[in-house]
């Protein structure tokens, strides 16, 4: 079906979290929308019970664009965002905006990135996601001097990105469901789509805000986030490389990551400062799980 030149597509997966996905959908009413565009929003709920539709129902009005919700029940995160994908073609999108249920938009989020899109003239446009603690996320934040506008991107998520549809109906890909339960799917399928000629390009004004709830402030959730994400790490390059190229590869990082751990602590230890404490979780977390990852040993932290 061939696209309007005109449609954005907001699209957002969700997964039993209405609290934060009504806050993400009221940050959304606000926005600024883009001059000679059409823009509308497609949530799609990966619970069967439906437990995203009376949230969705009443954040719906207060959007002034088209709204749309759809189930899909057949659960991993590749799922919903490959029904995502497919639910955009058939609204004629030709640009597709993601951003998570547990983030808000700032006010100028989408038209930044879409001047972002048209300026650079590339197939993908990433902001940053900005961690905030509360329910309200802030009116204004500080750009990253190191990382301006027009620079290259290295690890693409679905955090807060804008792409140009011919990623899905010319090029064909789609989220791999070998990652539905584990993450890492917005990495490999970008990474996919660069290699298949795809130009991406950052943004430093189009930001959305990741919600840092009490349980997310813990070491013990840094700790977490960081061993997953180490094995995420190698089973994204396990998909694609040898096991044996996988060992030769990450074993070293590994043993270099528990030296540089080891190496923090100590400052840690003499200068009392728990940034540097925080930096040894980082890096010993992340050792192991190359280590988890290179032995097959896998935790599917988005099946439940």
């Amino acid at each position: 079906m061939p696209a309007s030149k005109n449609i954005i597509a907001i699209c957002i997966a969700t997964y039993n979290r209405p609290e934060l996905l009504a806050n993400c959908l009221d940050s959304i009413s606000k926005i600024d929308l883009p001059e000679n565009y059409k823009t509308i929003i497609i949530i799609v709920d990966n619970d069967k019970e439906k437990s995203a539709e009376n949230t969705f129902n009443t954040c719906a009005k207060n959007i002034s664009f088209d709204s749309h919700y759809f189930v899909e029940p057949d659960r991993g995160i590749c799922s919903a965002r490959n029904c995502l994908l497919d639910r955009a073609l058939l609204n004629n999108a030709s640009y597709i905006a993601f951003m998570d249920d547990d983030e808000q938009a700032h006010k100028k989020w989408l038209v930044n990135l879409i001047r972002g899109i048209e300026h650079y003239k590339c197939d993908v446009v990433v902001g940053p996601a900005i961690p905030f603690k509360g329910t309200s996320s802030p009116d204004t934040f500080e750009k990253d001097p190191k990382h301006p506008s027009g620079s290259k991107t290295r690890n693409i998520s679905t955090a807060n990105v804008l792409f140009n549809t011919r990623l899905i109906d010319e090029l064909n890909l789609r989220f791999d469901r070998y990652f539905d339960f584990i993450g890492c799917e917005d990495h490999d399928f970008f990474d996919r789509a660069k290699k298949l000629g795809a130009t991406a390009t950052w943004v430093d004004d189009a930001a959305t805000f990741e919600a840092i709830t009490p349980e997310r402030s813990t070491r013990r959730y840094l700790m977490f986030r960081h061993f997953t994400g180490g094995i995420n790490v190698v089973m994204r390059f396990r998909r694609h490389h040898s096991l044996t190229h996988a060992w030769f590869r990450y074993l070293p990082k590994s043993i270099g990551k528990v030296i540089g751990a080891i190496y923090t602590l100590i400052i840690a230890a003499f200068v009392s400062r728990s940034a540097n404490f925080d930096k040894s979780i980082v890096k010993f977390s992340n050792a192991v799980g190359y280590l988890f990852g290179l032995m097959n040993i896998v935790f599917e932290r988005y099946r439940y």
